[in-house]
C-alpha cells in the first residue's frame, strides 16, 4: 500500500514540474537525518518511482518530421472500417503512426475488411503532428496518443497491400479476436451481437450509440466493459470445470495462471481485466507458495507491474476507476459489509461504495455522474453478470463448435437484452436522474478525495452515511459554481458558437450551436457514428462548466453552421426557450429541428426584444421585420456584460451593416465579427461606427472559404482593432474583471 501511494505520489510531482520532483529528494534527505524510517520507505520509493516516470518519459521521443512520405508501414492495432473511414495504428522505423484514410469505393473497402495485424502497406501520404483540445476542458487528443507513444498522424493518400512477412505470436492473437469480432458481428442477430462482443472481448464500438448513451446516463454502462467480477467468474467456472474433469489443485491453477495473460490480450488489454488477472495470478501464487498474499497485497502488486510495464498506465480513465474502485472495496468493504443484515442490503452497500470511489474521476472526465445509478446497479448487475455474460459464452460456444444450437440462446437472450433497453429507456423519463458536476479545478479534485477518504473512515466508524455524503455533494456543488462572468466563444470550426454565462450561476445564455453541412452518402459509406459539432463539442464543453440547462438559447439564423447542432444540444441539454428570428422557421433545417424538439418553448423576435439580468443587457437590434433566415436575417445583439459594450452580429452583410449604421447601440469595446471574417461583411463604415478595441472571429482552421479574407483584415487593422481568431488560438475566453485566456495557450 505504501509503494503503490508512494508511486501515484511521484508521478503526480513529476508531471506538475521537475523541481517538484527535486523536493521528494530533500524530503528524503530530511527524514533520513531525523530517523523517520517509515518515511524514508516511502521518499525512497518514490524517488524511484518518480525516476523511472521521467525517464521513461525522456525516451518517449519521435526521430521522424512532418511533411509528404511514402513507405511501408507495419499494421499492429486498432484497424478499424467505419463506412468510408480506415483507422488502424500502424509501426513504421520503430514508431507507432496513427493512419488514417478515406475510401474511395465499396470495392476498396471489402478489401481493407481483408487486411489483418501483421500485413503491411504501401502507404503514400502527409504525416501531421495531431492537435491538442482547443476548447477548454475538453479532450486532449495529442495527450492520447503521447500516452500511447504516437506522435504522427499519417494521412493517406493511397493505401496498397504488399507482401506479409511472419507475424509474431501477439499479431496472431489480435488477429484471432478480430476473426471472433467479424463473426460474431456477421452471424448473430443483430440485437445481442453488440453485447457478446462486448461481455466477451470487451469490444463497445458494435453497440448503438442511443443503447450506450441510455446506459451511461443510468451509471451502468460499466456493465458493457469486462469487469474484476466477470474475470472472477470465468476463473470460478474454470476451476469447476478443472475439478470435474479430475485435475489436480496445482495443475488447475498453474493452468488458470497461464490462460489469464491470453485472455487480457483476447480482450484487448482493457485496464479492470489486466488488473483482476493479475491479482488473481497473485493470489494464486500466494497459495501455491509459502507465504500468503493478501487481496490488497494483490491489488498493489498488480498497481506496480502495471506502472513498471506502462508508466503511462495512471493517465487512463479505465484504469484510475478500475482501482479506485477496487481499493475501497478491499479497504472498506470488509468493515462496511458486516453491518449489512441481508444480501440486498449487501449489493446496495456495493453499489454505494463503487460509486463514491468513483465520483472525482467521473466528475473529471466525464463532467457527470448517474445519481439513481447505486440503485440500479443492483437490478442490472445480476441480469449482466449471471444472465446476458453466461448466455454470451454460451452463444460463442455455439457459434463456432454446434451452429445448430444457437436458436434457443438467442431467443432466451434477445428477450433478456430487449426487457433491459426498455427498462432503460423508462427510466430516462424520470427527472434529475444525472448530476452535471462540471469538471473540478485540481484543488477541488483534492479536496474531493479527501472528503472520499473521510466519508469511507465515517462509515467504517460509525456505520452513517447519509451525513458524509453531504460535504461531497456541497463540494460538487461549489466547485460547479461561476462565481464570475464568463463569455466563451466555443471553436466549432467553421461556424458559431457563444456562451455567456453570468456571475453566481445568474443566467447561461447560447449563441448558435455550430454545425455542419450533412451530404447524402452511399449505404456504404456512412459511418456509424458521424462527428456531430453539437454532441462531440457543444454539449461537452457545457457540461464540462457544470451547465445542465440553457436559460436563452438564441439561433442567429437558420444555416447549418450555425444551428445544424440544435437537435444533439436539444436532446442532452434542458433548454428553458429557443429564440429564432421571426421567419427563420420557413427554412427546411428550422423547421426539422422544431419537430424534433417539441417540448422546447420557443419564442420569434425581431428588433426590440431585450432582456436583463443585474447588471447584464442585452438587446436584439436586427433583424426588424420577419425574414427568411438568411446572413442578413441575423439576430444581432448588442450587449452589457462586465461593464463592457459587446455587439453579436451573427452572419450579417454588407447591406445589414448599412441598415444598422444609425443606431446608437452598434458602438462597442468587443465586437463578434459578423459571416467568420468574410468580405462581405465588416465594411468600413460599419467598423467606423461599432469603433471596437477587440474584433473576434469564429472560423475554422483552413476553412475551404479562406476566412477571414485578407480584406477584412486590413479593416479591422485600420481601425486598430485588436483581432482573436478561433481558427489560430482555439477557444476564446473572456473572464468578468480579468480579460482574455485562449483554448491554445
Amino acid at each position: 500500500m505504501t509503494a503503490t501511494i508512494a508511486i501515484i505520489f511521484a508521478v503526480i510531482c513529476t508531471v506538475i514540474s521537475i523541481k517538484t520532483f527535486l523536493l521528494l529528494g530533500i524530503l528524503l534527505i530530511l527524514t533520513v537525518l531525523f530517523k523517520r524510517f517509515n518515511l524514508v520507505v516511502f521518499f525512497s520509493i518514490a524517488l524511484l518511482a518518480g525516476g523511472f516516470f521521467w525517464f521513461s518519459d525522456n525516451q518517449n521521443q519521435s526521430v521522424l518530421e512532418s511533411g509528404d512520405i511514402e513507405a511501408v508501414a507495419t499494421l499492429n492495432d486498432a484497424i478499424t472500417i467505419d463506412g468510408d473511414t480506415f483507422r488502424a495504428q500502424v509501426m513504421y522505423r520503430g514508431e507507432r503512426l496513427q493512419l488514417s484514410y478515406k475510401i474511395e469505393n465499396e470495392k476498396e473497402q471489402q478489401q481493407l475488411k481483408q487486411l489483418k495485424y501483421g500485413d503491411q502497406l504501401q502507404v503514400n501520404g502527409v504525416l501531421e503532428a495531431p492537435e491538442k483540445n482547443r476548447n477548454k476542458d475538453q479532450f486532449n487528443y495529442q495527450a492520447f496518443l503521447y500516452h500511447k507513444k504516437v506522435h504522427w498522424l499519417w494521412k493517406a493518400n493511397s493505401l496498397k497491400p504488399t507482401k506479409i512477412l511472419n507475424k509474431s505470436p501477439l499479431h496472431t492473437m489480435k488477429n484471432l479476436r478480430k476473426s471472433q469480432l467479424e463473426k460474431i458481428d456477421t452471424t448473430l442477430d443483430t440485437k445481442i451481437s453488440p453485447y457478446v462482443a462486448s461481455l466477451i472481448y470487451g469490444d463497445r464500438s458494435y453497440i448503438d450509440t442511443t443503447v450506450y448513451n441510455n446506459y451511461q446516463r443510468l451509471g451502468v454502462v460499466h456493465l458493457l466493459a469486462i469487469s474484476g467480477l466477470h474475470v472472477n467468474l470465468i476463473v470460478s467456472g474454470f476451476l469447476l470445470l478443472f475439478r470435474r474433469l479430475g485435475f489436480q489443485i496445482e495443475k488447475t491453477a498453474i493452468t488458470i495462471m497461464c490462460l489469464l495473460p491470453l485472455y487480457c490480450l483476447m480482450t484487448g488489454g482493457n485496464a479492470p481485466v489486466v488488473r483482476a488477472a493479475l491479482m488473481t495470478i497473485c493470489l494464486i501464487l500466494g497459495n501455491l507458495l509459502p507465504i500468503r498474499i493478501t487481496s490488497l497485497q494483490a491489488l498493489c502488486c498488480s498497481f506496480m507491474l502495471v506502472f513498471l510495464f506502462s508508466p503511462y498506465c495512471v493517465f487512463e480513465i479505465g484504469f484510475q476507476l478500475s482501482y479506485a474502485v477496487s481499493f475501497a472495496i478491499i479497504l472498506s468493504g470488509r468493515k462496511i459489509m458486516r453491518r449489512a443484515t441481508s444480501n440486498l442490503l449487501s449489493s446496495l452497500y456495493v453499489s454505494l461504495i463503487s460509486t463514491v470511489s468513483g465520483i472525482a474521476v467521473m466528475s473529471y472526465h466525464f463532467y457527470e455522474f448517474s445519481i439513481i445509478g447505486v440503485f440500479l446497479n443492483i437490478i442490472y448487475v445480476p441480469l449482466f453478470t449471471f444472465i446476458l455474460l453466461p448466455l454470451s459464452f454460451l452463444l460463442l460456444f455455439c457459434l463456432n463448435l454446434v451452429p445448430i444450437l444457437l436458436d434457443i440462446p438467442t431467443a432466451i437472450m434477445k428477450i433478456a437484452v430487449t426487457v433491459s433497453e426498455i427498462f432503460a429507456v423508462m427510466l430516462q423519463s424520470i427527472p434529475f436522474t444525472t448530476w452535471v458536476t462540471g469538471r473540478p479545478s485540481n484543488i477541488f479534485v483534492i479536496l474531493l478525495v479527501i472528503l472520499i477518504f473521510f466519508f469511507f473512515y465515517q462509515w467504517e466508524k460509525t456505520g452513517k452515511t447519509c451525513r458524509y455524503l453531504f460535504p461531497i455533494a456541497l463540494c460538487l456543488f461549489i466547485s460547479s459554481v461561476n462565481w464570475v462572468g464568463k463569455v466563451s466563444l466555443i471553436d466549432v470550426g467553421q461556424g458559431d458558437s457563444i456562451l455567456i454565462q453570468l456571475p453566481w450561476n445568474k443566467g447561461n445564455y447560447v449563441i448558435d450551436v455550430g454545425g455542419q453541412m450533412i451530404f447524402e452518402k452511399e449505404k456504404w459509406a456512412e459511418r456509424k457514428e458521424p462527428f456531430s459539432i453539437g454532441k462531440n463539442i457543444v454539449v461537452p464543453a457545457l457540461k464540462s462548466r457544470g451547465i445542465s440547462k440553457i436559460d436563452k438559447l438564441i439561433i442567429t439564423h437558420s444555416d447549418a453552421d450555425h444551428m445544424e447542432g440544435l437537435i444533439d444540444v436539444g436532446s442532452m441539454i434542458r433548454i428553458k426557450e429557443l429564440i429564432y428570428a421571426d421567419g427563420g422557421e420557413t427554412k427546411s433545417i428550422m423547421k426539422k429541428a422544431l419537430q424534433a424538439l417539441p417540448e422546447t418553448p420557443t419564442r420569434k423576435v425581431v428588433a426590440g426584444y431585450s432582456w436583463r439580468k443585474g447588471a447584464s443587457m442585452f438587446q436584439v437590434i436586427s433583424p426588424k421585420i420577419r425574414g427568411e433566415g438568411g446572413n442578413n436575417d441575423s439576430i444581432v445583439i448588442a450587449a452589457t456584460l462586465d461593464n463592457k459594450k459587446w455587439l453579436f452580429t451573427g452572419d450579417i452583410e454588407a447591406e445589414a451593416e448599412h441598415a444598422l449604421l444609425d443606431n446608437p447601440l452598434i458602438k462597442a469595446d468587443i465586437l463578434k465579427v459578423g459571416h467568420h471574417g468574410s468580405k462581405t461583411s465588416t465594411t468600413p463604415a460599419f467598423i467606423d461606427k461599432v469603433k471596437p478595441g477587440i474584433a473576434i472571429i469564429s472560423c475554422g482552421l483552413g476553412n475551404r472559404f479562406g476566412h477571414p479574407r485578407e480584406e477584412t483584415l486590413a479593416t479591422l487593422q485600420d481601425a486598430q482593432a485588436t483581432i482573436y481568431r478561433t481558427d489560430l488560438q482555439g477557444e476564446i475566453l473572456y473572464t468578468f474583471s480579468k480579460g482574455f485566456s485562449f483554448g491554445l495557450e
